[in-house]
């Protein structure tokens, strides 16, 4: 979906796509036949886009790139195949393509750390918003007696613990998307709080929560870009997200920055976000501008900008 859109707000260059025959990759005999299926429709520029970095080595280096989305969901509890993992699926990959792209400067310090590629080998591209200036419609009151709070996640990087913590004895409903686990409602039940869950959601009904809420909660311990935030500038809420990994340098000027460890920031920020309505509306109009940084065309041009060097280093 994110390169979908990307593709077709490129300007100078037409990019086909090609999608690999075979989904496994356990399977040594689909990894080869994906590797020569892919050999075989090499172009001009090749760039590798979801989690098959082991085409880097069917392909030409000098004419791909690869983008890296999250090094982290490379793991494996098995000491093996984790150490096959970081070989055929990162570190030959990006020893062997031109250029490598992430999303996050968080992630390309990550990724050096882990493989020890030079610095100029690794552009930081970010994602795209999908959603247009149409979709930007912020609350004109916020429900001061009772704030619609959307939690987004509940993974344990998610932080939802801390936010129950945090809003515990405040007047208030919590919106949750993610399936929860049985702590987590035994949690929930015995702070007392009003909850919602919501989980394998279409991404309309997700807009729908969003448009719903007041505030939106984002912090998280770890974070590789951080879209939320971005999906929350662009339709009107205010957003609190966490002061580490890559979320400050998405957020910019366009969310409340808090320790994702303190449950008493957490609180503090959702109530001045209740209480102080020319901050949150400063907040909101800080976010429609940060939004602009991740334009479809904006990041668009950036990868066109990146197909272009390849080229001319070809040449």
């Amino acid at each position: 979906m994110l390169f979908s859109t990307i593709l077709s707000h490129l300007k100078r260059y037409e990019a086909e796509k090609v999608f690999l025959p075979y989904k496994s990759a356990s399977n040594p005999f689909a990894v080869l036949k994906n590797c020569t299926y892919a050999f075989t429709r090499q172009g001009m520029v090749n760039h590798i886009t979801g989690e098959i970095y082991y085409i880097a080595l069917a392909l030409s280096g000098k004419k791909t790139i690869l983008t890296i989305h999250d090094i982290d969901s490379l793991q494996s509890a098995n000491r093996i195949k984790n150490h096959l993992l970081h070989l055929l699926w990162l570190k030959l990959p990006v020893k062997r393509v031109k250029y490598v792209t992430v999303i996050s400067n968080y992630s390309k310090l990550k990724l050096l750390s882990a493989t020890g590629i030079p610095a100029e080998k690794v552009h930081v591209i970010p994602n795209c918003v999908q959603l247009s200036d149409q979709d930007f419609k912020p609350k004109k009151d916020i429900n001061r007696q009772k704030p619609v709070l959307l939690q987004i996640g509940t993974k344990p990087n998610k932080n939802l613990e801390n936010v129950v913590e945090a809003i515990k004895g405040l007047s208030c409903q919590l919106l949750i998307i993610g399936k929860l686990s049985v702590t987590q409602v035994q949690l929930l039940n015995a702070a007392q709080i009003d909850y919602e869950n919501c989980f394998s959601l279409e991404y309309i009904e997700v807009l729908q929560l969003y448009y719903r809420a007041d505030i939106i909660t984002f912090v998280s311990f770890y974070e590789g870009f951080g879209m939320p935030i971005i999906e929350a500038n662009a339709l009107g809420r205010p957003v609190i997200t966490s002061n580490i990994t890559a979320m400050p340098e998405v957020a910019g000027d366009g969310a409340i920055l808090v320790d994702p460890y303190s449950s008493s920031q957490i609180r503090e920020a959702i109530t001045t976000l209740v209480e102080n309505d020319s901050f949150r509306d400063d907040l909101i109009a800080k976010g429609l501008a940060n939004v602009q940084r991740f334009k479809p065309q904006t990041v668009a041009a950036m990868y066109e900008d990146l197909y272009h060097k390849v080229i001319e280093e070809n040449k």
